[in-house]
């Protein structure tokens, strides 16, 4: 189970969640390393706080919980955005084994503490209304990944393409830093969201990434202000993603360098 368990870590560190239940993310992009972020986790803003809630800054953990049927790998993504910041001492204390217990479920997978960078979700946010604890810490679902079992023990890489189906669009505020990854094609991948389950990092500590990366030949790590806001839309119901080296999660904008 241990490939498995990896694969669906990686999924998690792309963020899936702002994909429809009932529209399973489905990897479309064979150079994807088996279209990892499906992640399905969840990138979604609360039901009751408006498409234009600021989310940047939030920390948000979610435990990805399902089973192999068949030749697939069905996971239900439960994320704690909107109903807490994922309280420390909870989180820590949380077992695999006492949650596949708890949910009834052969496949557990925690991933977090993450903290978002987008400063808003305008379209495509699905939230289950229904609430339940988990080891003591309210969540919901968020998304559902289902993808073929060949798929989730190919492995994952960071700085691959993950292609998701996914129907969303995030802004990036002017005035707003950000931290990009520009490859040898030129094209820009923006950070969505950091994360501090390899190591202590701070927005303020991203400044300083570029330093601690080892991108493919030819890609670059940037950070600026934006002069104007930046809106990156799931072209086709298909959102671009990738990770750097410690687990941050980037997607492909539409903007040029």
């Amino acid at each position: 189970m241990t490939h498995l368990r990896f694969f669906v870590f990686s999924l998690a560190l792309l963020g899936c969640g702002s994909s429809s239940p009932a529209a399973p993310p489905a990897a479309t992009d064979a150079a994807s390393d088996a279209a990892s972020d499906a992640t399905a986790p969840s990138d979604a803003a609360p039901a009751d706080a408006g498409p234009r809630a600021m989310v940047r800054g939030q920390r948000y953990c979610e435990v990805l919980a399902g089973s192999v049927s068949g030749a697939n790998v069905a996971l239900d993504v439960y994320n704690t955005y909107g109903l807490n910041e994922c309280p420390d001492a909870a989180w820590r204390a949380l077992d695999v084994a006492a949650v596949r217990a708890e949910l009834g479920v052969p496949v557990v997978v925690l991933n977090g503490p993450r903290y978002w960078l987008i400063d808003a979700f305008e379209a495509g946010m699905v939230l289950d209304p229904m609430v339940r604890t988990i080891g003591g810490i309210a969540m919901r679902v968020a998304g559902r990944i289902e993808v073929p079992l060949a798929v989730a023990t190919a492995g994952n890489s960071p700085y691959a393409d993950r292609t998701v189906r996914r129907d969303s669009t995030v802004r990036f505020s002017a005035g707003s830093r950000v931290y990009e990854l520009v490859d040898n094609a030129s094209r820009v991948y923006v950070m969505q969201s950091y994360t501090v389950q390899r190591e202590a990092q701070t927005e303020a500590s991203l400044a300083e990434l570029g330093a601690r990366l080892t991108p493919p030949a030819g890609w670059r790590f940037r950070t600026r202000v934006l002069a104007a806001d930046v809106r990156i839309v799931a072209e086709g119901g298909l959102a671009t993603v990738t990770t750097d080296d410690l687990g941050n999660t980037y997607q492909r904008s539409q903007q040029t360098p």
